[in-house]
């Protein structure tokens, strides 16, 4: 993949951490009644105009896009356990890669700030941005332009290949190392990244949405005691997960 890592591609529910530069991420595949779902809620949304101008997102957002809302507490429960299940790898993951002993005694908070769909026409692209207000962040797909592979396949003779993608970028580039991993994205692919990791989403040609959603979470750390329950109390609304993985609290923190 010109300009980035490659990576494999694994079975649906499945994940597997990426290390295309110093800061992991984490590659998971969706089941696809998560797809529909949100799919669905989405085809409903846009069919509502009271709620989707409710739930207008975009003024708080960098991308040029048609437009972007907020997805409601009620479809987020539906699916958060995966949700949980992959960024609690990602945390855990990480936690024991630099802090082995802190791991094994650590629990993790983690609260879901915001979740929001993202559609994307021929022309319109994300510039270069962060999430901020956040520890971690999150982009899923749902959909793609029924002609895309086609306009994939000239823009794959070129030297860069990129559009319809999004690139992730860390640090500077040398010639023994990369800073920029770019992903072409396809239907189920859910992608865990650090909020201050850079990316991009460049634009396509092909008529037809390229629709996404996105999620910030933060993570919040207590002291566990003998059973792997947290020492210090905090709200119902958070989503502990402890360092061997032996308890969860999955509600969400409701937060939009």
């Amino acid at each position: 993949m010109a300009g980035g890592t490659s990576f494999e591609k694994i079975p649906e529910g499945q994940m597997a951490p990426l290390f295309p530069f110093g800061p992991m991420m984490m590659h998971a595949r969706m089941p696809m009644d998560i797809v529909r779902s949100l799919n669905k809620y989405t085809n409903k949304t846009i069919k509502d105009e009271e709620k989707s101008k409710r739930l207008d997102h975009s003024n708080q957002l960098v991308g040029k896009l048609k437009q972007e809302f907020l997805i409601d507490e009620k479809e987020l429960n539906k699916h958060v356990n995966f949700f949980n299940a992959v960024i609690g790898n990602f945390v855990q993951t990480e936690l024991s890669r630099h802090f082995k002993q802190l791991s094994q005694n650590t629990g993790f908070g983690i609260d879901y700030k915001s979740a929001w769909i993202v559609r994307q026409f021929a022309g319109e692209f994300n510039p270069a941005h962060i999430h901020t207000q956040c520890d971690l962040s999150c982009v899923g797909y749902l959909k793609l332009p029924p002609e895309i592979d086609k306009e994939w396949n000239e823009d794959y003779k070129d030297h860069y290949p990129c559009k319809g993608h999004i690139e992730f970028l860390h640090g500077q580039g040398g010639k023994m190392h990369t800073h920029t991993f770019l992903v072409k994205p396809s239907v189920g692919d859910f992608f865990v990244f650090p909020a201050d990791l850079i990316h991009m989403v460049y634009p396509f040609e092909s008529d037809g949405e390229r629709r996404s959603f996105s999620m910030n979470m933060t993570v919040r750390q207590s002291e566990l005691d003998s059973q792997g329950n947290p020492i210090k109390t905090v709200r119902d609304e958070d989503t502990w997960i402890s360092g061997e993985n032996k308890t969860s609290k999955f509600k969400v923190d409701n937060t939009m």
